[in-house]
């Protein structure tokens, strides 16, 4: 059987239309003479137009270099919520040829320590909120509190960007000239950006994105792309609206917040919508005021949509307003599918398949399939993209090898792996070739440990997952940083941890654990172990359920049979007797 192909190109008359030789920054800033559009924080209107962001980038670069000593290929790390001062820092960082880390604010001090020493940061920046854990991780990794600075607010002894700009803006600053591509490079070989991925095993790695992934991950994306009618100057927008606007309700550290909040938004000449901390009221006032056509959200906000009175007063307006929903980021269950269209029966919907690696967007729907009847699809592969479905073994899931230890490809229908290649997958992964070599084939194909098949019209439609992440709201998580926690526990011999559906997160962890006293498992001792979790570990990473039993399989060589596990939860396994059970109160889960 042959790969599979997107039905559109990024070529023109022969040559490329994504460049190979710009960052970023000079692409979408320096590329562009009438450089339109701007951030907005949704509540408090404050607005930072692009030829703002353009010259605060370029003062704060020469900070970064002049007075912090940042050098080319160095990290910058913003540890923050969204802000419409997080581009400043980003587009700071990389006008500077260095590289941009997003990291969550909601991590524990022992997640934010492993993520600045794998990123290897050297300045980070952060909100007062999130100040008390920057500095302690900090301080643990060895970055100065010097070069911990506030994107927003004040604080004592924390210098602020804002500050630092007006000093800088006031003064004969020299700016420091644009980081160029390096001759006899191209921007596919220049890394960033760096977001963290759990990849298909193991704890968070950081995926190296180059230039050219999210230059061309911009074109492929306005290629589908539909835009709504511009809006001429009003009381509430005194500059009118582009034709291209979108609320930021997903974090900006997110791949999908990297790529459609903080760098498209340039790209298209549009408006980023901030909104800096979600509740219902707010992100349903934000679509009505600023007219948003098309909403990027993640599951338990759609079922926020269609279950919460609270939307009720909203209705008209949104009836007036939203065109078509969008989401990607995790499983949609069909019953919420069809709430939707009954409550928003004149909208669309699309959806997009993906991963970090492979800079958001392997497939979406395009506009002729903006259709709710083709919601339980991941859409067609975008422009210049290639996929092919890998036979695997059951029940190990490796891969399948034919002739000559060939991997053997499968047709139209054929459930297997999905493998794709294209010019918006990841470099790899910063400092591990081992984790590298296990994800990205000779041939440059991602393995994206998701099981599926293409169908005969060229959508492609995940069933299942092969790979140890789980997706909570969106959000990844190892098993395996689950697993060396519980061990840990005096109380646990061995575990291990899946996730299991959940109509509200996506999917939720679930840990199957061994006690070294095993007549001891009960309500009790289920409490005991989730507790422990919950006060060692950010809210989506909390284990929801824990099943108490005898072993957990493994093969002959000791490899934990992940897949087992879920066959346990489906109930393919007809003579196991299931263990005791202890679920978390409903009343305990954190709202969102």
């Amino acid at each position: 059987m042959s790969w599979y192909s997107g039905q559109h190109s990024l070529f023109a008359n022969g040559n490329s239309s994504v460049p190979t030789n710009k960052t970023t920054y000079e692409h979408f800033f320096e590329d562009n003479p009438s450089l339109s559009g701007s951030y907005e924080n949704a509540i408090t209107k404050e607005q930072l137009s692009f030829k703002d962001v353009k010259r605060k980038a370029e003062l704060l670069s020469t900070i970064f270099v002049r007075k912090y000593g940042l050098q080319t290929d160095q990290t910058v790390s913003v540890f923050a919520g969204n802000s419409v001062w997080y581009p400043v820092g980003v587009w700071a960082t990389i006008r500077a040829g260095g590289r941009v880390n997003g990291a969550s604010p909601s991590y524990t001090l022992d997640e934010t320590i492993h993520a600045l020493k794998t990123a290897d940061t050297k300045i980070l920046l952060t909100l007062p909120p999130s100040l008390h854990i920057a500095r302690k991780a900090a301080a643990a990794v060895g970055i100065p509190q010097s070069h911990i600075l506030l994107l927003e607010g004040t604080a004592p002894g924390i210098e602020g960007i804002q500050q630092l700009l007006a000093q800088a803006d006031s003064s004969s600053l020299s700016i420091i000239p644009t980081y160029h591509i390096p001759a006899g490079e191209t921007n596919k070989s220049i890394c960033g950006y760096l977001n963290f991925s759990s990849g298909t095993t193991g704890l968070p790695k950081a995926v190296m994105l180059s230039h050219h992934n999210i230059i061309a991950q911009c074109y492929q994306l306005r290629q589908l792309q539909v835009l709504a009618a511009t809006e001429p100057p009003s009381k509430e927008h005194s500059k009118g609206l582009p034709a291209y606007r979108i609320l930021a309700v997903m974090p900006l550290f997110h791949i999908t917040g990297l790529v459609r909040f903080v760098n498209y938004p340039v790209f298209m000449s549009g408006l980023a919508v901030m909104l800096p901390q979600f509740t219902l009221p707010s992100m349903l006032e934000s679509i009505i005021t600023y007219k948003i056509e098309e909403l990027i959200l993640v599951p338990p906000i759609l079922i926020r949509l269609v279950q919460d009175p609270a939307v009720t007063p909203y209705l008209t307006d949104l009836h007036r307003v939203v065109k078509r929903w969008s989401s990607g980021s995790a499983p949609i269950a069909p019953e919420v599918i069809k709430a939707l269209q009954r409550k928003f029966p004149a909208t669309g919907f699309r959806q997009g398949y993906g991963a970090t690696e492979s800079t958001a967007c392997i497939s979406a729907h395009p506009p002729t399939h903006f259709d709710y009847k083709y919601a339980h699809t991941g859409g067609m592969l975008v422009a210049n993209t290639v996929a092919k479905v890998v036979a695997l073994a059951s029940p190990t899931a490796e891969p399948l090898t034919g002739e000559m230890g060939k991997e053997i490809l499968l047709g139209p229908g054929e459930t297997g792996e999905i493998c794709a290649k294209g010019p918006q997958i990841a470099m790899g992964y910063l400092n591990n070739p081992a984790a590298t070599r296990e994800s990205f084939d000779k041939d440059g194909f991602l393995h994206t440990g998701d099981v599926g098949y293409i169908d005969d019209e060229g959508l492609i439609v995940i069933s299942d997952r092969i790979k140890e992440m789980i997706k909570v709201k969106g959000q990844q998580v190892a098993p395996a940083e689950l697993e060396d926690l519980l061990l840990g526990h005096e109380l646990v011999e061995d575990c291990a941890v899946i996730g299991i559906a959940d109509n509200y997160s996506g999917e939720v962890p679930k840990a199957f654990v061994v006690l070294r006293d095993q007549g001891s498992a009960g309500e009790d001792v289920g409490m005991r172990l989730m507790d422990y979790v919950k006060t060692r570990k950010v809210g989506y990473k909390r284990v929801r359920e824990i099943e108490f039993v005898d072993a957990v399989p493994k093969s002959a060589t000791g490899k934990l049979l992940r897949r087992v596990l879920k066959g346990w939860e489906r109930g393919e396994d007809a003579g196991r007797t299931k263990g005791v059970v202890v679920r978390e109160l409903e009343r305990e889960r954190p709202k969102l």
